[in-house]
């Protein structure tokens, strides 16, 4: 596959995500490419989130989002 077919996969894809931690997970994905880290670092993070994930150390946006709200 070339760059544009993947790029346009993706978008497809994306189109049918209900999920809003998907959503989230991909939008911060985009944020932090962004900040001008260097791929070593993103590869890094990624691994880092990944492992978080899958260990069950994370905890759902809408549940920290509450949890805040009181003290905005």
């Amino acid at each position: 596959m070339d760059l544009q077919t993947d790029i346009n996969w993706i978008v497809a894809e994306l189109k049918q995500v209900k999920d809003p931690h998907l959503i989230e997970a991909f939008k911060q994905l985009l944020i932090y490419r962004k900040a001008n880290r260097s791929e070593k670092e993103f590869d890094q993070a990624f691994e880092r989130a990944t492992a978080d994930k899958a260990a069950g150390r994370v905890i759902p946006h809408h549940q920290v989002r509450a949890k805040y709200d009181k003290w905005l």
